[in-house]
């Protein structure tokens, strides 16, 4: 056998990044693993919106300009810092008969890893997948779904949708779970938001006053749950939608 057989099929290069930065060499002491995992603590402590070259040297006790051997800027170390959090979902090989139950639960342990690294979810958003593990996940997806008989222009729209509802729902769970010191204030607020909306006039808000009962009765895992249970029952509807108007 020679030295070629058996081994898996590189990746295409990816598209260049904008103003990417090079400096000529790299410090023996950093790693591109050293610098994300840093990155990842400094977003833990101050937000997407903190995160920056300067503080992941300072987390890392090291100069900026060592950092730029590995990592062009920020843009692309939130790059890697999604790559690395999507490479913690474990992945399955597609089951048709476990299908959804395979789609739900990848999407559950993603919006799990991103919420409790404060916002990191929307290191991802915007993002067209390029990076290796984001591409594992994103295939295991897409063909968790192929696996369930979903047509493929559905797969293709609708995948992209799973992805940004579940950022979405973990970048609100990062902002009621950052400072668990204040659980008891969020508790009070969301008691007095309950009973705002069952406080107002039903002659002005019949249909929210009626809900009001209701609106506050599920926690967090049922809304989110509910959500992406319709998502996919709406991609199989999709599906039969097409495959009728095309046997037509």
């Amino acid at each position: 056998m020679s030295s070629d057989e058996g081994r898996a099929p590189s990746l295409p290069e990816a598209p260049r990044r904008v103003s990417r930065r090079r400096t000529a060499g790299r410090p023996p002491t950093l790693s591109v693993g050293a610098i994300v995992t840093a990155a990842i603590e400094v977003i833990d402590h101050a937000g997407v919106s903190g995160l920056s070259m300067r503080r992941v040297a300072d987390q890392l006790g090291t100069g900026v300009a060592s950092l730029y051997a590995h990592v062009s800027g920020k843009d692309e170390l939130l790059e890697l810092v999604y790559d690395e959090l999507m490479g913690q979902v474990p992945l399955e090989e597609p089951d048709p008969a476990r299908w959804r139950e395979q789609v739900r639960r990848m999407m559950c342990d993603l919006k799990d890893i991103l919420a409790s690294h404060a916002d990191a979810a929307l290191a991802g958003l915007g993002r067209i997948p390029t990076s290796p593990q984001t591409l594992a996940a994103a295939e295991a997806l897409v063909a968790t779904l192929r696996a369930g008989g979903l047509t493929d222009r559905v797969i293709a729209l609708g995948f992209d949708q799973l992805i940004l509802y579940v950022s979405a729902c973990a970048f609100e769970d990062s902002l009621y779970t950052k400072d668990k010191a204040d659980e008891a204030e969020l508790m009070r607020y969301f008691k007095e938001v309950h009973s705002f909306f069952r406080a107002l006039p039903p002659d002005r808000f019949p249909v929210l006053t009626s809900l009001a009962p209701v609106m506050f009765d599920n926690g967090g895992e049922e809304r989110f749950n509910f959500g992406l249970n319709i998502l996919i029952a709406g991609m199989e509807a999709a599906s039969a939608a097409e495959r009728s108007a095309s046997a037509q």
